[in-house]
């Protein structure tokens, strides 16, 4: 089978583009074609059996000006019918399939800003016309979600049909999980050596390239707001992509300057994860939370809101999700709380992880395309 898939964007950090690359793999070691359609490949090579279709964005357009005229583009490419099945992995309407990787905009969107706001907002129309075209009907695309809150979501916004939305389980790189012992405290000891961190200090690590939507300015000034005595054992390890300025002064306010090492974007997280003791991720819009299964995965207790997609599998691991609204001193009480159960947390998430499938999304939605030739 010949697939076409477009993505607006390919960078190799991103959930939506680890997705992605996942699935052309299992596609194309399936023996299929793939056909990426883009405006940037900025990466290693695809695999085999794999060809790009770029289509650059303008310099001289915003975002969501270059998104629509990608749209119209694809549009223009579902034309030729060289292809079999159709996946758009970017909110981009006209294919057999969309990949649901972010949270309804209709729904959530409102909830950060003022209708008067909206009404004059023009990425927002841009891309709530783009969403409308995937999920309203007449649509007939078939949306693939990630998390059970996007199914509820896109039917109430648009009134989408339950029969046109299918629940993927979560696609995890299978090499994330925690390695056997004694090669998993073999990795733990030398990353905290290299890291500022001793074998007594309790590492918090935050995996984030938005301050504001992954909450990481709740998460540093929850921990800068512990009591001396805790706070001064703590190391703080952040990794991502995040503007320096903001998080250089977000950590001075903390008084977390001196004991928090910076990793910018990394390939290598799950590592940090094996040497980290509590992985923090207050987030304030998550349409799933890659972060959260790798954090499981490895044997990392994890702390974090209902917002996230990924947050029931949080819940029946350790019972450690905050549930939405809540206030600074409640995420604080919350982590003070964990912090003397460490040992027993990790226990949990160990024995959780260990009947859990993370790594199955490609598998299944690859299954899945291949029922769906036209």
């Amino acid at each position: 089978m010949k697939f076409l898939l477009a993505i607006y964007k390919y960078n190799p950090f991103g959930g939506l583009q680890r997705d992605t690359l996942r699935l052309i793999q299992e596609l194309t070691g399936r023996g299929h074609e793939v056909v990426v359609f883009t405006t940037a490949w900025d990466g290693p090579e695809p695999p085999a059996g794999t060809e790009l279709e770029l289509i650059p964005a303008s310099k001289l357009r915003s975002n969501h000006a270059n998104m629509l005229r990608f749209a119209g583009a694809f549009r223009r490419r579902l034309e030729r019918r060289d292809f079999d099945v159709s996946v758009a992995m970017s909110r981009i309407p006209g294919a057999d399939y969309y990949f649901a990787a972010d949270v309804c905009m209709k729904t959530y969107w409102p909830n950060l800003h003022s209708a008067f706001a909206l009404r004059f907002n023009p990425r927002y129309a841009a891309f709530l016309r783009l969403e409308r075209a995937v999920a309203a009907p007449p649509s007939s695309t078939r949306i693939a979600c990630i998390a059970q809150a996007q199914m509820r979501d896109y039917a109430a916004a648009y009134g989408t049909e339950q029969d046109r939305m299918f629940l993927l389980p979560p696609g995890m790189d299978p090499a994330c999980r925690r390695p056997p012992e004694p090669e998993a405290e073999a990795i733990r000891a030398e990353i905290r050596r290299t890291n500022l961190a001793t074998p007594d200090d309790t590492v918090v690590l935050i995996v984030s390239n938005s301050i504001y939507n992954k909450g990481t300015d709740r998460a540093i000034a929850a921990v800068g707001a512990l009591p001396d005595e805790w706070k001064k054992g703590i190391r703080l390890w952040l990794i991502g992509k995040l503007p320096e300025n903001e998080i250089r002064k977000a950590l001075h306010d903390a008084g977390l300057a001196g004991q928090t090492v910076l990793f910018g974007q990394t390939d290598g997280v799950r590592d940090f994860m094996l040497g980290a003791d509590l992985f923090l991720h207050p987030a304030r819009n998550e349409s799933a939370g890659s972060a959260l299964i790798e954090a499981l995965a490895a044997g990392l207790p994890v702390l974090t809101t209902d917002i996230c997609g990924f947050a029931p599998f949080v819940q029946n691991a350790t019972g450690t999700v905050l549930e939405s609204p809540f206030g600074h001193d409640e995420l604080v009480k919350k982590l003070s709380e964990m912090l003397p159960r460490l040992d027993e947390l990790k226990k949990q998430t160990l024995a959780y992880a260990m009947k859990e499938d993370f790594c199955s999304r490609a598998r299944v939605f690859a299954d899945v395309l291949e029922k769906g030739k036209r």
